[in-house]
């Protein structure tokens, strides 16, 4: 089942730091992957506790199964010195925006 998760995204001096909720999930279970510059990619798994299958819920919310999302990006950025840490089910990743062109010099004929 595909699923959405919250994210924040920050445009934080020459990075772009982007922040995962994913509660439940293993960090082994966690890919991240950029996909152009301007967009993210956050795949993950979620597997249920075993011995819950088939059990009779009152009331079952929490969700189970691949949750994946492609996060825009405000600026472009580059793959290159891009961190990611996972830590008590949020996932913080750092990317390092691509330098910005000062103006285009037009060639006059």
């Amino acid at each position: 089942t595909l699923r959405d998760f919250r994210v924040d995204v920050r445009d934080h001096e020459g990075e772009v730091i982007v922040v995962a909720d994913l509660p439940g999930v293993e960090k082994e279970n966690v890919a991240v992957r950029l996909i152009d510059p301007r967009h993210l990619e956050i795949a993950s798994t979620r597997t249920s506790d075993t011995g819950e299958e088939g059990q009779d819920f009152f009331v079952r919310e929490r969700t189970f199964g691949q949750m994946s999302r492609a996060v825009l990006l405000p600026v472009e950025v580059t793959e290159e010195s891009a961190t990611a840490s996972f830590k008590n089910g949020v996932l913080e990743v750092r990317l390092k925006k691509v330098p910005a062109e000062i103006g285009t010099v037009i060639p006059i004929e």
